[in-house]
């Protein structure tokens, strides 16, 4: 996906003149991906709305993830033996959108720093 910096500068490369495969060059992307950004002439990163494939399954895997002692693997073979289609990138990617099986990340302690004097 295209950052807001890079649609910008096809925006006003464009705009300068540069044709659509300069541009594609120039840039390292293809010049579908700048026909993309041209006509939707927006610096806008798109969102996108893809449907959760393992939303359908969270209760399953909260109930797997504590019976396999939190591995991944074994609650992906669990579930696929009771018939769900979900791939195993998908359910660590679920896992991890989701915090299941990630502890929060505790500090360590709290540091205070003194402004440093400047010596001349």
């Amino acid at each position: 996906m295209l950052s807001q910096a890079q649609r910008t500068a096809i925006l006003e490369l464009s705009t300068q003149g540069v044709s659509k495969r300069e541009i594609a060059r120039v840039m390292g992307i293809s010049r579908v991906a700048v026909r993309k950004v041209l006509r939707s002439k927006s610096t806008a990163v798109p969102e996108l709305q893809r449907a959760e494939k393992a939303e359908p399954h969270r209760p399953h895997i909260l109930e797997l993830f504590d019976k396999c002692k939190g591995n991944l693997v074994r609650v992906h073979e669990e579930l696929v033996a009771a018939g769900a289609e979900l791939s195993y990138p998908a359910l660590t990617a679920f896992c991890r959108r989701y915090g299941i099986g990630q502890a929060p990340p505790v500090a360590s302690g709290q540091y205070h720093f003194e402004p440093a004097e400047v010596s001349r």
